[in-house]
C-alpha cells in the first residue's frame, strides 16, 4: 500500500512523456496523430498487466512480510514478558525459601540450645545427687570405722596399760 502514491506518480509521468511533445528535433518523429490513441491503449493495458501481475502481488508479499514480522515481534515481546515474570516469581520463591530456611535453622538452633541446657541441668542434678549419695556413704563408713576403732582403741589402751603396769611392777 505504500507504493500506491509511487504508482500514480509513475503513471502520470509516463503519460505526460508520451502525450506532451518535446521542443527538440524529435518533434517531427513524434507527431500527435491517430496512433497516439493506440499507444495510449497499449500503455493502459501494459499498466494494467504490470499492476495486476507485478505490483499488487509484490505489495501483498511486502504487507504479509510486515504483518509476520510485527506478529513475531509481538510474540517475542510477550515471551520476554512471560520470561521476566517467571524469573521474578522464581526469585521471589527463592527468597521465601531462604527466609524460611533461616527461620527453621534459628528455631532448630534455639531448640538445640534449650535441650542442651536441659541436659546440662539434668546432668548437674544427677552428679549432685551422686555426690550427696557418695558423701552419705562415706560418712556412714567413717562412723562405722570410728566405732570399730573406738572399740579397738579401748582394748589396745587396756592392753598397753597392762603391759606398762607389768613392766613397772
Amino acid at each position: 500500500m505504500r507504493f500506491l502514491g509511487l504508482n500514480t506518480f509513475l503513471y502520470a509521468a509516463i503519460f505526460t512523456l508520451t502525450v506532451v511533445p518535446s521542443a527538440s528535433a524529435a518533434e517531427n518523429m513524434l507527431s500527435v496523430d491517430k496512433t497516439i490513441i493506440i499507444q495510449f491503449v497499449i500503455f493502459l493495458v501494459g499498466l494494467f498487466l504490470l499492476n495486476t501481475l507485478v505490483f499488487r502481488p509484490l505489495l501483498r508479499v511486502w504487507d504479509r512480510r510486515e504483518e509476520l514480522t510485527a506478529g513475531k515481534l509481538k510474540e517475542a515481546e510477550k515471551m520476554t514478558q512471560k520470561a521476566e515474570k517467571s524469573i521474578a516469581e522464581y526469585t521471589e520463591k527463592i527468597t521465601e525459601a531462604r527466609a524460611q530456611a533461616a527461620e527453621t535453622r534459628n528455631e532448630l538452633r534455639q531448640q538445640g540450645q534449650r535441650e542442651s541446657s536441659k541436659m546440662l541441668i539434668a546432668a548437674r542434678e544427677a552428679a549432685q545427687a551422686e555426690l550427696e549419695s557418695a558423701r552419705e556413704i562415706l560418712q556412714s563408713e567413717v562412723k562405722k570405722i570410728r566405732t570399730d576403732l573406738q572399740g579397738e582403741v579401748e582394748s589396745i589402751a587396756v592392753e598397753i596399760s597392762d603391759r606398762v603396769l607389768k613392766k613397772g611392777a
